[in-house]
């Protein structure tokens, strides 16, 4: 199972909310977390009331058993040499001692979510890899906006993908992130509909 520690925020509109910063992602326990941290969604949050989106760069533990992929990624690429050095090596003393006698895949450390992207991209097959998919709207109507959200998420929920929203005054958009075969299955669904 996945671990993920709710956090309190206040946006700089004043808003104040709480969202879930991980620190442990387990693909195969929460299969759909490996497209949120694709898309570059994970331990990001965004504010209900004005729309902006809070980074917070917590590292954390990525584990996917099914393609023997187990890593600490620090979401900043830039981390000093030696500040990577001591991080490697304290990993080690603790991944040498907790996992000595036990069938865990070898630990990879990461610096940067762009390489953690690379990792994960070289293990999947090409209908595992990330699609998306944009519902969107012109209209200013929230019970339209509202509908297409629910409508969204329901799709979302059956083929077991991400939903994103993306709130503009002239513009609503729902991101749907899954594995492309997943996506591809939404189009299809949706232009027999159309």
């Amino acid at each position: 199972m996945s671990r993920s520690t709710n956090y309190k925020f206040t946006c700089p509109c004043g808003e104040k909310f709480s969202s879930p910063i991980y620190d442990y992602v387990n693909v195969a326990k929460d299969p759909s977390l490996q497209y949120t941290v694709l898309a570059g969604l994970l331990n990001v949050s965004t504010c209900p009331a004005c729309g902006r989106r809070i980074a917070h760069s917590q590292p954390f533990i990525y584990s996917d058993p099914a393609h023997n992929l187990l890593a600490f990624v620090h979401p900043r690429s830039d981390v000093p040499e030696e500040a990577r050095l001591l991080i490697l090596d304290k990993l080690q003393t603790t991944y040498d001692s907790a996992y000595e006698a036990t069938e865990t895949p070898p630990l990879q450390v990461i610096f940067g979510l762009d390489q953690l992207n690379e990792l994960i991209n070289a293990v999947l097959s090409q209908d595992e890899r990330m699609g998306r998919l944009a519902l969107n709207t012109f209209s200013r109507d929230e019970a339209e906006r509202g509908q297409l959200l629910h409508i969204a998420r329901k799709l979302a929920r059956e083929m077991q993908c991400q939903v994103e929203v993306e709130d503009l005054p002239d513009e609503y958009t729902v991101w749907l992130f899954g594995a492309r075969r997943q996506i591809g299955a939404i189009m299809r669904e949706l232009a027999a509909r159309g």
